[in-house]
């Protein structure tokens, strides 16, 4: 009898360990420009995400009337642009471990959704995935799905990007060769690190107001950067077309928006078996700066603009973008970081905090997208390293480029 008690005792014990290992996570409401984002299609992806968390050994989904009832109760709005601390606030109050923050837009027929996961504990986000599907229910549900196994670790997936953070890092040369349908580029190693992201002393009086606070910042894992960006040749090798307004192979392709970016990494991913991406804005500073072998110049590679970079003083008569790696490379060998097109990056546009951070992703939501590097037309303080720029994920222009990033 003795022996059937403590054996009851432990299943108990055993049971109560396993409930106290679970983690609860909440799913957050879908984010679409509620143009090309129907409700429908937007409720779908909520569902399909908490469906996916349902479904996760070792996770628990929160019931959505008990998230939204604290919501109500603390007057918080869901919708619109929300900050990472009021997702954090809310997932304190709802006593979850972790936040699915989902994101959706369409563009012609192709239908993305893009999904994050926040850390309550720790304010950051671990992971981040998209996917590439239909905007049909069943096809929504599909996506929702392999995004799930991403996040929970149950299917290696094929999704366009990731932050790298949970894919494990890199290692090897210093550099990487591909050549899609005959066109070659190189990426070029950035080692993990840390640095002073923003208003430095080397940026003298020029900083604008929102390159400040100035904060720590440690990227914990090497990725590859575009040597140089993305040239006319690549895009029309990956894409079949070329959208640049002044056509030349050698130059960096223009006239192309957030979107196209985004769509440009799922092709090309899906063309070599690896997973590209656009940079974060702390990856992009860090390897615009140098990473380990930062010589803290105010330009990427030099204390002169001219040196590194193609820009309104330089220019001269030709109003447009111009060949790329025709001047000096910075301290990594990575050309025109500075001035020739501005560059895309992966985050919504935000303010910077003076905390010190770890792989930061950018907020969890937004209406513009951060740009950076200045271009052939801008002054030499608009093509300075700490530099920022934003517009919305649809902004095309003569002067927007991008390069992209390899975990």
């Amino acid at each position: 009898m003795k022996k059937i008690l403590v054996f009851a005792v432990l299943m108990m014990l055993s049971a109560l360990v396993v409930a106290q290992n679970i983690k609860k996570v909440a799913v957050w409401e879908t984010k679409c420009d509620g143009k090309s984002v129907t409700s429908f299609q937007s409720a779908m992806v909520r569902g399909g995400m908490e469906t996916a968390v349902a479904n996760a050994p070792g996770y628990t989904g929160y019931d959505r009337a008990s998230f939204d009832a604290i919501l109500k109760e603390h007057n918080f709005q869901r919708s619109g642009a929300v900050s990472d601390s009021d997702i954090k606030r809310m997932g304190v109050m709802a006593g979850v471990q972790y936040i699915i923050v989902p994101e959706a837009y369409a563009q012609g027929n192709d239908f993305y959704i893009i999904v994050k996961m926040l850390d309550v504990e720790t304010g950051e986000f671990g992971a981040a995935y998209d996917e590439l599907c239909g905007s049909s229910a069943s096809e929504i549900k599909q996506a929702c799905t392999k995004l799930g196994g991403k996040l929970f670790g149950n299917s290696s997936g094929s999704g366009s990007y990731t932050s790298g953070r949970t894919a494990g890092n890199t290692s090897g040369a210093s550099t990487l060769s591909f050549n899609v349908n005959g066109a070659v580029f190189e990426m070029i190693k950035v080692e993990a690190g840390t640095f002073t992201m923003g208003c430095t002393s080397e940026q003298g009086g020029d900083c604008y107001d929102d390159e400040s606070p100035y904060h720590r910042v440690t990227i914990s894992s090497d990725y590859y950067i575009g040597k140089f960006e993305v040239t006319q040749e690549l895009y029309q090798a990956v894409m079949g077309t070329n959208p640049s307004n002044w056509k030349a192979y050698d130059r960096p392709v223009e006239m192309v928006s957030w979107n196209d970016a985004m769509e440009f990494c799922a092709e090309l991913s899906r063309m070599t078996g690896r997973r590209f991406t656009l940079p974060t804005e702390a990856e992009w500073e860090y390897a615009a700066r140098g990473g380990k072998k930062s010589t803290n110049a105010k330009y990427s590679g030099s204390s002169s603009v001219a040196n590194v970079a193609w820009y309104d003083g330089n220019s001269g008569s030709q109003t447009h973008p111009h060949p790329v790696g025709k001047l000096r490379p910075n301290e990594l060998g990575i050309y025109d970081m500075s001035g020739n097109v501005w560059e895309w990056c992966l985050d919504w546009y935000g303010s910077y905090s003076s905390a010190s951070q770890t792989d930061p992703a950018g907020p969890g939501s937004g209406s513009h997208r951060v740009i950076r590097g200045g271009g052939w037309y801008n002054i030499a303080e608009d093509c300075r390293v700490s530099n920022r720029g934003h517009n919305t994920p649809d902004y095309r222009i003569n002067s927007l480029g991008f390069r992209v990033v390899l975990h």
